[in-house]
């Protein structure tokens, strides 16, 4: 989303938003929130479906709030901080029986992925069966105005760049739609469980994540692959978004580029206030890529982008979270989830196609 065009592009899109919602003074707030993913979104599942111990529930992750909570991460990640935003309550795991999920629950699981997943985990298409089973919880009305927010496909990129190290153009392509294809179905599965509006936090460059570079010897530069796969899926990702918003009934959303802000982390930690972009604050290794434990752990997470070899510290999820919810159109488009939140379900949705092509676009990382 670098086109420094962009802000002019989008000048007339966000002037229309603003006029409609003037015309349209009684509009509702979204006091629920659904949640689909990986560990990056994970608020517990994993401890319910794991015969093993689970490493999220011990320290050293959730050190930075004083215990562990079943998070990948030092404390908070970004549905948490979206609940407080939205002034609600944090999310609670689906799997936890006795939760209140009056305003919403989370089915994201660690490990999970889009096309299969191991044991022990939910692929976005059960997680959606398990959303469809249960929203009988939540009234026509909640479901129609909740924000949907999703983050997906680590896991499938990573595993197929691990079992296909050099793949043609075509094959890259082919399994990109196959992804894409199910996104889009477990999409149109919420859409017809009552769902309009919908977040989506697209994927990093995951040949700059420490686990990658580590297990790969690439101790400075991102590797090139599994980077180039998470942009050619950033892409699609988006042109299917795009399709959905123009043939699905009253369909919503908001689309963040993770990939941009990750990447600008990575190698100019210091203008966001981190020490490094490169290693994490906990585990072994020359990047601590890996065996997070409370022996090999950070003094000052907030330090690091990157709490373990593969997820965030609490304080990159706190300005990811505010991203997602504030940022302008270069950032965040058509609208940021503040601005999804209060857009009436009775106009037409205003989205902007002329920067479709300058999104996720291969290519536009830094090796």
């Amino acid at each position: 989303m670098g086109d420094p065009n962009s802000l002019i592009l989008s000048l007339p899109c966000l002037l229309l938003t603003t006029l409609a919602l003037l015309h349209y003074p009684t509009y509702s707030v979204a006091q629920t929130l659904f949640v689909f993913g990986d560990g990056y979104y994970d608020a517990g599942n994993k401890q319910f479906l794991s015969g093993n111990r689970v490493d999220a529930n011990s320290p050293p992750y959730g050190i930075s709030v004083g215990e562990a909570t079943g998070r990948w991460s030092d404390g908070r990640i970004v549905p948490d901080y979206l609940a407080g935003f939205m002034s609600i309550p944090r999310i609670p795991p689906i799997l936890r029986s006795s939760a209140d999920f009056s305003h919403g629950a989370s089915f994201a699981v660690a490990d999970a992925t889009v096309l299969g997943s191991p044991l022990e985990t939910m692929t976005l298409s059960e997680q959606v069966k398990k959303f469809s089973r249960n929203k009988n919880k939540w009234t026509d009305k909640a479901l129609s105005e909740a924000i949907y927010l999703t983050y997906i496909g680590s896991d499938d990129y990573l595993n197929y760049a691990k079992s296909n190290p050099n793949p043609s153009a075509d094959q890259k392509q082919a399994f990109v739609d196959q992804v894409i294809t199910s996104i889009e179905a477990a999409i149109k599965l919420v859409h017809e469980a009552g769902g309009r509006k919908f977040a989506f936090q697209n994927l990093p460059p995951l040949g700059c994540l420490p686990m990658v570079k580590q297990e790969t010897g690439n101790e400075k530069d991102c590797v090139k692959l599994p980077s180039e796969m998470a942009a050619l899926h950033n892409n699609n990702l988006l042109k299917l978004i795009e399709k959905l918003a123009q043939d699905l009934e009253s369909f919503q959303y908001s689309f963040y580029d993770f990939f941009s802000s990750v990447q600008n982390r990575v190698f100019e930690p210091e203008t966001y206030i981190f020490g490094t972009g490169t290693a994490a604050c906990c585990g072994t290794g020359t990047l601590k890529g890996t065996d997070c434990a409370a022996k090999n752990v950070c003094v000052n997470p907030k330090e690091y982008v990157f709490f373990d070899g593969k997820h965030l510290t609490q304080e990159a999820n706190f300005q990811v979270a505010h991203l997602m919810w504030n940022a302008d159109p270069q950032v965040s488009e058509p609208n940021n989830l503040r601005e999804l939140l209060v857009f009436p379900l009775d106009i037409p949705f205003i989205y902007n196609v002329k920067r479709l092509d300058q999104v996720g676009k291969t290519g536009s990382f830094v090796i």
